[in-house]
């Protein structure tokens, strides 16, 4: 295959780890830690991937030399730092939680 399409590939595989990383820390705090998020479940899903985003640059130069070496069976040469990104994610989603003062999601 050609190196323009493999570099597509990855900048692709990067996105869908941000995006999971997202949605998983979206679900932790939605369904496990039961806390109201600016509109439900999705918004708790944008708002981690933009914090996973956020967390995966600022944080990269950091954790990147440190923790993707141990985690590279998972990011496999896309250039993710996952540590940096669940960092952000969480930071986002708790900081989305504290401006909706900390509620619990209701019972329906």
């Amino acid at each position: 295959m050609s190196e323009g399409f493999m570099s597509f590939l990855r900048v692709v595989k990067a996105i869908v780890l941000y995006v999971g990383l997202g949605a998983v820390v979206a679900f932790i705090f939605y369904n496990l830690k039961r806390r109201d998020l600016f509109g439900g479940y999705i918004g708790g899903l944008v708002v981690g991937v933009i914090g996973a985003l956020i967390g995966g640059l600022v944080l990269d130069s950091i954790f990147y030399d440190k923790i993707v070496a141990i985690l590279d069976f998972l990011s496999r040469g896309a250039g993710v730092n996952l540590i940096a990104g669940f960092l952000g994610a969480y930071a986002a989603l708790y900081i989305m939680n504290r401006l909706n003062h900390n509620r619990e999601r209701k019972k329906y």
